[in-house]
């Protein structure tokens, strides 16, 4: 009996691992389309991105007295904050399976937008290797402060009796105490425009912003807490109240660079998905075909390969799971037009098939949400 029901156990358990395994989802890293129709764009060249702003300032406060001191940038400051705008913009530039990035110095040496509209509407301006331009401006505000919080906290005293006869000492005591911080705030404006060259025109635009702001040391509950539980005397109350002075932090604000860095490059990214292919991660379910080394291939990433399988195996005999893992290929590379139809042959073969039906509708939100798809549905 105890083997039978063991047994049992057993099958079900091997069932159970059989089904999640079967049902389990692969992650996969599929193309997202562009928001805006770029179809004729393939190289580009990244100009300037001009310094319309910048207002850099430290607040200090010392006996109660609060004092700004403003940062001034020289030239070769502004500049460095500007070309480190635009190597954020590159580096996403080159990253995207699309675009290439040609590097030209005729752009990046023009100095504002307005030199470039007077360069790409001159009659008889030709550029045999750049389709657009992408330039843009900024606008840059960071404060950064040092001071202190002043607070009145009760801090209680405990003196614990020497004998039988002392009752000991248990008081409460109103104190100031003061807590150093630093803090730092921020907030970027930025422009971003790519520019077609022929025919000369704007292609897409964008001006966003984004705050930052970061704080450390200042009124803490729990060092205040640390404080009071080490106070057990009246005698040493103006050693033991003195806090840990904030320059032996662990803790550190990052620089002017890394903010810039940080703010630039997610408003960057915002404008790179509207006007490019781009690559995003998703989880969806792999069909058991008859070729199991296809779905090996797609889960390393390794679809060119799995599609030139699948292809040749769909080709006289096709099966409605490795048509859809086809669909998934066609999908993960961007190729919507051949990935829609792959997906609907699998599900024409099974109508009853939910997976199969859920490939279809992918595609037909994305041609919903996106209806300038014109390049992305285009087959090979």
């Amino acid at each position: 009996m105890n083997n039978y029901l063991f047994n049992q156990t057993l099958y079900l358990l091997l069932i159970g691992v059989f089904l999640l395994t079967s049902c389990a989802k692969a992650t996969l890293t599929v193309r997202s389309p562009a928001e805006i129709n770029t179809r004729d764009i393939r190289n580009i060249a990244v100009g300037k991105f001009e310094i319309g702003q910048i207002s850099l300032k430290y607040k200090t406060e010392r006996n109660g007295i609060w004092q700004t001191h403003p940062v001034l940038l020289n030239e070769a400051q502004q500049k460095s904050i500007s070309r480190s705008v635009r190597a954020r913009v590159i580096n996403l530039l080159t990253a995207t399976p699309y675009f290439k990035v040609v590097f030209s110095d005729e752009f990046e040496k023009l100095e504002n937008d307005t030199a470039l509209q007077q360069l790409v509407s001159v009659r008889g301006y030709k550029t045999q290797n750049v389709d657009a331009v992408i330039n843009g401006k900024l606008w840059l505000d960071i404060e950064r402060t040092d001071g202190v919080d002043l607070s009145k906290e009760g801090l209680e005293y405990f003196r614990p009796p020497s004998s039988r006869r002392s009752l000991g000492l248990n008081l409460t005591v109103d104190q100031v105490v003061w807590w150093p911080y630093k803090s730092t705030r921020g907030t970027l404006g930025l422009e971003i425009k790519m520019t077609r060259l022929v025919p000369a025109e704007v292609v897409a635009t964008t001006f966003e912003t984004r705050t930052y702001s970061q704080r450390i040391g200042g009124r803490s509950t729990e060092s205040f807490q640390q404080i009071a539980e080490s106070l057990t005397s009246v005698l040493p109350t103006s050693k033991t109240t003195k806090t840990e002075s904030i320059e032996k932090s662990a803790d550190v604000l990052p620089s002017f660079e890394q903010i810039i860095a940080d703010l630039s490059l997610s408003i960057a990214s915002g404008f790179v998905r509207r006007v490019a292919v781009t690559d995003k991660t998703v989880s969806y379910q792999i069909a058991d075909g008859k070729f199991p080394n296809s779905k090996i291939l797609m889960e390393a990433g390794a679809y060119d390969l799995a599609i030139e399988q699948l292809q040749q195996a769909t080709a006289e005999n096709p099966d409605p799971n490795d048509l859809y893992n086809l669909g998934l290929c066609f999908e993960a590379v961007g190729d919507y037009g051949l990935a829609q139809t792959s997906y609907r042959e699998a599900w024409s073969a099974e109508p009853e098939n939910l997976l199969f039906a859920q490939g279809m509708g992918r595609i037909e939100r994305l041609q919903r949400e996106n209806p300038q798809l014109l390049r992305q549905l285009e087959s090979r």
